[in-house]
């Protein structure tokens, strides 16, 4: 083999630029912090840092959807909340309206105060989220959940559909309630007509025990055949006068003794019958609605201004109003837990996301973290390799195989 100047030289080049290469692999693993700057440093470990890191986006964006999803369900508790304080207002006033030693004049003003509240009523029932979305409206939330309608009513102007966030590969959570299902889709009272069909005596009729009526509803109300709704109270003469009601299949439900001016109760309905024994009453079940809280209230409100009304008719308002507030607030309150489980599921959930991204980091560092010592005394190498091969390039280039001649 010929030893040539060009091939000295050659070699010298050579020598620096390897060690040059690895000077700068040295520094490119200081500056990602990482023994693995591309995969070939690392196959294996290339991979499995890429999954970590996969997870590790995930996980944040879990993380933004759990924070979404706290900020919608906090907005929606604060609205149920305040919702449920004014109509506890609202129904202290109607039951200080129903105190006898009112003036017309008091009944206006309550009257006028209950308006007010019922407009602090509808305005949470719009409430708005921080982004200027309504928390009521279902999806369609660019929108005012509840608008008044040609009459005056509150009517739903959003959809039923609920928004959920996905918080982790298998768990979701709905981030909002259709106020459809919370305010409008809540039963009303439960009444019932009565009408004298035979015999002369006069009728007088009521609810006297809600919750017993209720439960006699519940168990024969059918929305199906509405015979089955129909009863029939009928007055007999005998030692002493006796009464029975009985169904449309002719089973008797009820019977006892009769009175003429007394009251007779049966599952909940009072009946008053003023005559001679031989009447026929007949019973009919009204068909349970549904209606928005705030229509009821204003029902009572227009009670409390009507003059004409008799005390019956205004106390039959009061007690629709009564009760829409009461089956509202069982409403919101189902409401509010389904929003505290949510958002208990959600904290939870944050606790181990935080848990698994830390543990995702800790894989990752352990996996191609940098090893500062090593790579530090193999700077220090590759510095000195790179120097002394400089030198070398420095001294053989000014060499010539003339110069020992």
């Amino acid at each position: 083999m010929r030893v040539t100047s060009n091939l000295i030289y050659n070699q010298s080049m050579q020598s620096m630029a390897k060690a040059n290469e690895r000077l700068l692999k040295v520094q490119e693993r200081i500056a990602e912090q990482s023994d693995i700057v591309r995969p070939s440093d690392d196959p294996s470990g290339a991979g499995q840092v890429m999954r970590l890191q996969a997870d590790t986006k995930l996980l944040e964006q879990y993380e933004d959807n759990m924070t979404l999803a706290t900020n919608s369900l906090e907005y929606e508790s604060v609205a149920l909340e305040s919702l449920n304080d004014v109509l506890d207002e609202i129904n202290v006033l109607m039951i200080q309206a129903e105190n006898g030693a009112n003036s017309q004049d008091d009944l206006d003003s309550i009257a006028g105060e209950i308006e007010s509240l019922v407009t602090a009523a509808a305005d949470l029932m719009n409430s708005k989220d921080s982004n200027g979305q309504y928390v009521f409206a279902g999806t369609d939330s660019s929108s005012p959940a509840f608008e008044k309608d040609a009459t005056g009513k509150y009517v739903y102007s959003g959809n039923e559909a609920q928004k959920n966030m996905q918080i982790s590969e298998t768990i979701s959570v709905a981030t909002n309630d259709s106020g459809k299902k919370v305010f409008e889709d809540v039963w009303t009272r439960n009444t019932f007509t009565a009408n004298v069909t035979a015999g002369t005596a006069t009728l007088s009729f009521a609810v006297s025990d809600q919750d017993a009526y209720d439960d006699f509803v519940a168990n024969n109300f059918s929305a199906v055949d509405a015979t089955l709704n129909d009863f029939t109270l009928t007055t007999a003469a005998g030692a002493p006068d006796q009464f029975e009601l009985t169904d449309s299949s002719g089973n008797v439900l009820a019977s006892g003794d009769y009175e003429s001016g007394n009251a007779i109760t049966v599952n909940g309905m009072s009946f008053t019958l003023t005559g001679a024994v031989g009447s026929t009453v007949d019973v009919t079940i009204d068909t349970p609605e549904r209606d928005n809280v705030l229509n009821q209230i204003m029902g009572a409100v227009a009670a409390l201004k009507d003059t004409s009304l008799t005390d019956a008719e205004r106390d039959a308002a009061m007690l629709d109003a009564s009760k829409s507030i009461s089956n509202t607030q069982v409403s919101i309150g189902t409401a509010s837990s389904r929003v505290g489980a949510s958002l208990n599921t959600i904290s939870s959930r944050t606790e181990f996301n935080s848990s698994k991204q830390i543990y995702n980091a800790t894989a990752q560092e352990n996996i191609g973290g940098l090893d500062v010592y090593e790579a530090t005394t193999q700077l220090e190498l590759t510095e000195s390799a790179l120097s002394a091969s400089q030198l070398l390039f420095t001294r053989l280039s000014g060499l010539s195989l003339f110069n020992s001649l």
